[in-house]
């Protein structure tokens, strides 16, 4: 069956923006790009032969897009997917959605008659879906651990590693284990004295289990981990390799083996390309923005206690 080729459009062109550029030009017609930097915009437009503008308004009155990614520093993100709403475009919002709880709430009142979607790519990584599938072999869930490292960001969007790297594991959590009922964090600040280096945030769900997330940005390499810890086994998850290693404890004639199973795929699948594709053309939402303001009110609050503790320790 044919599905109807949507217009599509990505505000924001930096490196991000461009990957979004680049999936949309081959599941959609991108038919515009946009960024205040006007060397940007004219760059990805002549790589994808769309139409460039450096004002958002401009772009959507002269042209018919049905759907845009918004890929802008984040205090800027509400702003720009109000705009979108108002001129009746479906729109997929970047993490974190933004710096101010207020600004996204507001966005609220436009969702009756347009799609907006929080961009919570983890959640279409299919390593993800091959582990809840395995869950029940581990037995009762426990503690579950993230690990989420890489070099700090050349760009300058003022937040801290917990909006840009941790986000990412509390609405994996989130989905994974409900709700959060309360949290501990510590965090450095090393290159500035407002945003957090580095941070480690220990979560208790409303089912017990206990969630501990690690950031940082100060470690040259790259990783992006889960592990969950369960009665009878546990579960190690690569969001990068997109593997799987499954550790059971088995008891035989009074003493206890490890067994391991492996899930390695035989080719990676893009989660990006995944999330786009629901995104335009699946009609009910995985991922909605009463999820996204969940997730941000948690990260608000935890970003503010680090700050807070950091201010009531003493000076060495």
């Amino acid at each position: 069956m044919n599905r109807l080729r949507k217009k599509t459009a990505v505000i924001g062109c930096g490196w991000f923006g461009s990957a979004h550029c680049r999936v949309y030009s081959s599941i959609s017609d991108l038919v515009a790009v946009c960024d205040v930097d006007d060397k940007k915009a004219k760059k990805l437009s002549e790589e994808y032969r769309a139409n460039w503008y450096t004002d958002p308004v401009e772009m959507f009155e002269k042209e018919n897009v049905d759907a845009v990614s918004v890929v802008v520093p984040p205090e800027h993100i509400p702003r720009v997917t109000k705009v979108a709403a108002e001129y009746g475009v479906d729109v997929l919002m970047e993490k974190p959605l933004g710096t101010r709880l207020d600004d996204v709430k507001n966005l609220m009142k436009y969702t009756k008659k347009v799609r907006i979607m929080p961009g919570f790519i983890e959640l279409f990584n299919p390593m993800l879906d091959v582990l809840v599938e395995n869950l029940e072999n581990i037995g009762d869930t426990l503690i579950v651990s993230t690990k989420r490292i890489g070099l700090m960001p050349r760009r300058h969007w003022q937040i801290g590693v917990i909006l840009d790297l941790a986000f990412h594991d509390l609405y994996v959590l989130d989905r994974l284990f409900g709700d959060v009922r309360g949290f501990h964090v510590t965090a450095s600040y090393i290159h500035d004295d407002k945003f957090e280096d580095y941070a480690i945030i220990i979560l208790e769900f409303k089912n017990g289990i206990k969630g501990l997330i690690e950031a940082n940005w100060l470690t040259p390499f790259k990783e992006r981990k889960i592990r969950v810890y369960g009665s009878k086994g546990t579960l190690e998850g690569d969001f990068i390799t997109q593997e799987i290693r499954l550790l059971l404890g088995l008891e035989k004639n009074l003493k206890f083996f490890n067994r391991e199973i492996s899930y390695k795929p035989i080719r990676t699948i893009e989660p990006l390309k995944i999330e786009l594709e629901k995104f335009l053309y699946e009609e009910e939402d995985i991922v909605t923005l009463e999820d996204g303001i969940r997730i941000l009110e948690l990260a608000l609050n935890i970003c503010k206690k680090a700050y807070e503790t950091k201010k009531a320790m003493p000076e060495t």
